[in-house]
């Protein structure tokens, strides 16, 4: 289950685990708070954590939507895999999406 949370500076921080199962609920509140006139949107994923390739796909969608309904989209901390698949698609060459400092996650042992 996943979490938003304005920050006082207005950027969103989600929190908690996305699978498969929460991708629909996510997209939905998503798309609630940023449905209305075009702004920035910035998105602050450190206490995110993709459980599955399905969570990974639902957030590459995501971010192609929010990239059409904002003026600028920022993602901050995104999790190694989400950036890696927007690098591999091309995304980081438009310039609705800005990545700040993604995670580097740590090889399991």
């Amino acid at each position: 289950m996943v979490t938003l949370n304005r920050a006082d500076d207005d950027s969103i921080h989600l929190c908690g685990e996305l699978d498969a199962s929460g991708v629909r609920t996510l997209d939905g509140e998503l798309k609630t708070l940023f449905g209305g006139a075009k702004q920035d949107c910035v998105l602050d994923l450190e206490a995110l954590e993709l459980l599955d390739v399905q969570a990974v796909i639902g957030m590459v969608e995501l971010v192609r939507w929010l990239e059409l309904n904002t003026n600028q989209l920022t993602l901050m901390h995104a999790p190694q895999t989400l950036a890696h698949t927007l690098y591999r698609l091309g995304a980081l060459e438009r310039n609705a999406l800005r990545l700040i400092e993604p995670r580097q996650e740590e090889p399991y042992e």
